[in-house]
């Protein structure tokens, strides 16, 4: 993300639920430095039903600070803090704003809003050029993740250029674990 700082460090060892920086190619970017969440190592097995993600068959994202995607119409988008770059709406309901908000905002504020959710069986391209898999971003898995790689996932689920657009990542290339930013 722009104009954030991180540190990263190496003394701190990678593992499940902390925050990674790894190198990655991206298409049409090339070569970047990303930062994402490991959600699965070697021998877990990954899975999200209806954007919530499961870890070994257990709901893993309680404690987590996340933003998904909210239905939200227009008249109250206004009193939140949003990239404008990242809503969008679906013709022909141009009112309505498609934009990614935190869980714990929406949930306090209580927010007039409804979580946008892919259906099941939708099929994302991208994904299916890399696992050959009719799965989406809110339905995904399950995959066992082999020995040596990392399932990561963005805390911005709706946004996310993760292990499901770009793969599994391998171990060796985390440059570091995420201390704070």
């Amino acid at each position: 993300m722009d104009g954030v700082v991180y540190f990263i460090t190496r003394m701190r060892l990678p593992k499940r639920f902390r925050m990674i920086a790894y190198r990655a190619v991206v298409p049409a970017k090339g070569q970047l430095l990303l930062i994402d969440r490991i959600c699965g190592v070697g021998g877990d097995i990954v899975e999200l039903k209806a954007g919530m993600l499961f870890v070994n068959g257990k709901e893993a994202d309680g404690e987590l600070r996340l933003k998904h995607i909210y239905k939200i119409d227009q008249q109250y988008a206004g009193s939140f803090a949003y990239r404008e770059e990242e809503a969008y709406t679906i013709p022909p309901y141009s009112n309505t704003l498609y934009i990614p908000l935190e869980d714990r905002v929406v949930k306090k504020e209580q927010v007039p809003c409804t979580r946008y959710v892919l259906p099941a069986g939708l099929r994302d391209e991208t994904i299916f050029r890399v696992y050959q898999k009719s799965w989406n971003l809110d339905n995904f898995g399950p995959l066992r993740v082999p020995t040596g790689k990392l399932f990561v996932l963005g805390d911005n689920r709706g946004r996310g250029q993760d292990s499901r657009y770009l793969g599994l990542i391998d171990e060796r290339k985390v440059v570091g674990t995420i201390l704070w930013k």
